[in-house]
């Protein structure tokens, strides 16, 4: 099991949410976090304030992953404190939450351009800059979406949860040579702050019903299981799947 105090974790979408949880976690061992945001700054500042309340260190990071220059630019400010040793591709568009107006073809353009080539730039800014340090850490946070058909509003977003499978095989082949890692979690529903915007509670007793475990996840048990392959460096390639029984259930 590796020791990662003292490492820089990179959280894309890190200020609510599984995103908040899995800073909070990294703080925890040791890392100093960089909570990322696109736009709430605001948000991100909490976060971080809460970690270095904690006694913790973490930073706010502003940048839009699906700005090329701007992750370059985001990674490239991490270097001179040692660099990003950890990322987590948790930035993502939600789905329940479309814009009205939106036509179905810029609705499925922005869901990929997030949720997918966002993980792809990182992943590669990451990649790039970590190979020369021998070690390196990778963990998407894709959905048991990505297994299971869509009902028609979550189509694109099943299809841009599916690809980061393929990034996570892709950077854990390239990455081996160099130490670097990486892997996917697979979450099923997890109750965030935000879970009423999305499900009145008839839908949500519906949707947990069809959970064998019946609830939905809090968002430290998708951390912990972020933390695994963070820490043990005999894991890569692989996806855990954490969703109460929803991807074996018929």
């Amino acid at each position: 099991m590796t020791e990662i105090k003292g490492k820089i974790a990179l959280v894309t979408g890190g200020s609510q949410g599984i995103g908040r949880a899995i800073a909070l976690a990294l703080a925890e061992a040791g890392c100093r976090v960089m909570v990322n945001c696109a736009h709430n700054s605001a948000n991100a500042e909490r976060v971080a304030a809460e970690i270095r309340d904690k006694g913790g260190l973490a930073d706010p990071l502003l940048c839009d992953v699906s700005d090329e220059k701007a992750v370059e630019a985001m990674f490239d400010s991490l270097e001179p404190q040692g660099g990003a040793e950890i990322l987590i591709n948790n930035a993502r568009l939600d789905p329940w939450l479309r814009r009205p107006g939106m036509s179905e073809g810029e609705w499925f353009d922005r869901v990929m351009a997030v949720n997918l080539k966002g993980a792809f730039l990182c992943s590669e800014a990451f990649f790039r800059r970590a190979k020369s340090r021998k070690w390196g850490r990778i963990v998407n946070i894709a959905s048991v979406r990505s297994f299971r058909p869509a009902e028609p509003n979550m189509i694109a977003y099943g299809v841009s949860k599916l690809g980061m499978h393929a990034l996570t095989r892709a950077y854990a082949h390239n990455g081996a040579p160099f130490g670097i890692t990486a892997n996917t979690i697979c979450p099923g529903m997890v109750i965030t702050e935000n879970i009423g915007k999305r499900l009145t509670p008839e839908k949500y007793a519906e949707e947990s019903a069809a959970i064998p475990l019946g609830r939905g996840a809090t968002s430290e048990e998708i951390a912990d299981a972020v933390m695994f392959p963070i820490r043990n460096g005999y894991v890569t390639g692989e996806t855990i799947n954490i969703n109460g029984g929803m991807y074996y259930a018929p």
